[in-house]
């Protein structure tokens, strides 16, 4: 039998262990996705607005540079906030998925001696392990990447809410006190304005900056994200099972 046919057999015969693990990679790589578009939301914001910054330096132009550095800077330091965020799901997501092979090892102890016993190679073994998490992990991948190209819409709607709210209060806060009279060269509404998003705010939407491309087709990056996830996984399901595999059957024989 084909390991391909083999690792749909087991996943088919185990469906408590599918509905958990299909239900962890979903909440996982769900979570993992809303701050990847948060990350990369104030990213193109710091963006865009080190552009303005330095479009009006060099111009000398009689609006105010200072607010956009301020926009600059709370755009950069939430960027790095939701990339730091990022990084420890990241961890946790590997010492997880760990964790869930080395339960695996145990609970199908039985299931793998049974196979070594027949002279089954560990690689054979390790590959179908490998095959019935990916199998499962891009499961997840194309439904939450379906989901979002049916709702990009009312996805980027909030994520650029949740955007105009972060940097509204913080503006608050860091124009708190006033801006002086010299300062004052961009209007007070134009900050105050409660759809505050770099699309929507009218100091973002002056100039050359009306016209933004941050929304490029990202296909070929979406396919070279999903590479990397299932690489990543490989290496992580693969190499502690080959171990333990290489160890049992050394103690078999």
């Amino acid at each position: 039998m084909s390991i391909a046919k083999r690792a749909y057999r087991h996943l088919q015969n185990h469906p408590y262990f599918l509905i958990f693990t299909l239900s962890f990679y979903l909440v996982y790589f769900s979570l993992t996705f809303a701050f990847a578009l948060l990350a990369k939301q104030f990213s193109d914001s710091s963006i865009q607005l080190n552009r303005i910054i330095v479009s009006l330096d060099a111009q000398q132009s009689s609006l105010n540079s200072q607010p956009f550095k301020i926009l600059e800077a709370i755009a950069t330091q939430y960027s790095v906030k939701y990339n730091s965020i990022l990084l420890i799901i990241g961890i946790a997501g590997t010492l997880i998925l760990l964790t869930i092979q080395l339960w695996l090892s145990q609970t199908r102890k039985q299931e793998y001696q049974t196979y070594l016993l027949m002279g089954e190679h560990v690689y054979k073994l390790t590959a179908q392990l490998i095959f019935e998490q990916l199998l499962l992990i891009n499961s997840i991948l194309l439904l939450i990447l379906v989901f979002y190209s049916i709702f990009t819409a009312p996805v980027m709607d909030q994520i650029t809410r949740i955007e105009a709210a972060v940097l509204q209060s913080e503006l608050e806060v860091n124009l708190d006190p006033p801006l002086s009279d010299s300062q004052a060269a961009v209007p007070p509404s134009d900050f105050g304005n409660e759809d505050f998003t770099r699309f929507t705010i009218a100091p973002f939407l002056k100039g050359a900056f009306a016209n933004n491309n941050f929304y490029q087709n990202n296909t070929l990056q979406v396919f070279l994200i999903i590479s990397i996830i299932n690489l990543y996984s490989a290496i992580v399901i693969g190499i502690p099972n080959a171990i333990i595999l290489s160890l049992r059957k050394s103690n078999l024989f």
